[in-house]
């Protein structure tokens, strides 16, 4: 059955999932020390204050790729190397919940828009899957109260819009020197 999906992607579409979610993985030791800082005193998820730097590597491989099931893809695979690697953020099984479940939220979302070079469509997927991943860990493994998830969800939106600004920005320069058709 793997086969059967993976059979849509070509090898450059696999190359494109693989490496942009290397570099979402790859980015959070890096930001995560500045997000520590602010986070944990408000007792909120880092995730929710700076998730959108990371969730706008998803948004950039559905919107290049543009084949069903890429967001799904992109997720599983972040999971799974998150999981296997042991790095900082795996929450046991709860980890292929809140890194897949954003991906097959910014897939349907995504053709319901179809515009991968509006500013809009960027800011919409980057900040639906930054409350995505931030809500799963909010209810699930903080079990944070409503008044306070609603903070968290609030966090997430900002992040999530600045996260779509700089997909779109590296988008449209990957359009402009034609590596994206």
């Amino acid at each position: 059955m793997s086969s059967l999906i993976l059979r849509n992607f070509t090898t450059r579409d696999l190359i494109i999932i693989a490496g942009l979610a290397g570099i979402g993985i790859a980015i959070k030791p890096l930001v995560s020390p500045l997000s520590k800082m602010i986070s944990t005193p408000l007792m909120v998820p880092g995730g929710s204050f700076t998730g959108g730097l990371y969730m706008l590597w998803l948004v950039l491989a559905v919107l290049i790729v543009s084949k069903p099931g890429t967001g799904t893809l992109y997720g599983i695979l972040q999971a799974l190397v998150v999981m296997v690697i042991g790095l900082r953020g795996n929450q046991g099984l709860l980890t292929l919940v809140s890194y897949t479940l954003p991906g097959i939220l910014v897939d349907v979302i995504y053709y319901l828009l179809r515009r991968p070079g509006w500013i809009v469509t960027h800011l919409i997927l980057c900040s639906l899957a930054n409350i995505a991943g931030a809500l799963v860990v909010a209810v699930f493994l903080f079990h944070h109260p409503l008044p306070y998830i609603t903070i968290i969800m609030g966090m997430s939106l900002v992040s999530g819009c600045l996260g779509g600004a700089v997909s779109w920005g590296i988008y449209k320069s990957l359009t402009k020197y034609g590596l994206v058709t």
